[in-house]
């Protein structure tokens, strides 16, 4: 049985979906770069962002990403490894589910 209402959990979904607010991608290893946010919203008990990579006319990998919330505080980083052809744009796609997790 879950401690959390589903209010509480809705709430809690729309905050985050509110801080998150700078996405950012690396390519080759280099610069860091700010993305562009097509849409943010929530999906089902998912926080989903939508950041558009435009391509910069060279063959090359987005080798990691990051995002800032709304306050310019890291809020996380990974590595990735995302190879494009100097033709290819790149949508990112970060989904982020809040729940509960039960034991039974």
């Amino acid at each position: 049985m879950a401690f959390f209402t589903e209010n509480f959990l809705n709430a809690r979904r729309e905050e985050l979906l509110r801080s998150v607010d700078r996405f950012q991608y690396q390519i080759n290893n280099g610069t860091w770069r700010d993305g562009e946010v097509n849409d943010k919203q929530i999906i089902g008990t998912d926080v989903v962002a939508f950041v558009n990579v435009p391509s910069f006319g060279t063959a090359d990998v987005i080798t990691g990403v990051r995002i800032y919330d709304q306050y310019g505080a890291l809020a996380g980083q990974q590595a990735i490894s995302l190879s494009r052809s100097s033709l290819n744009t790149a949508l990112l796609r970060f989904t982020f589910p809040l729940i509960e997790a039960t034991t039974d």
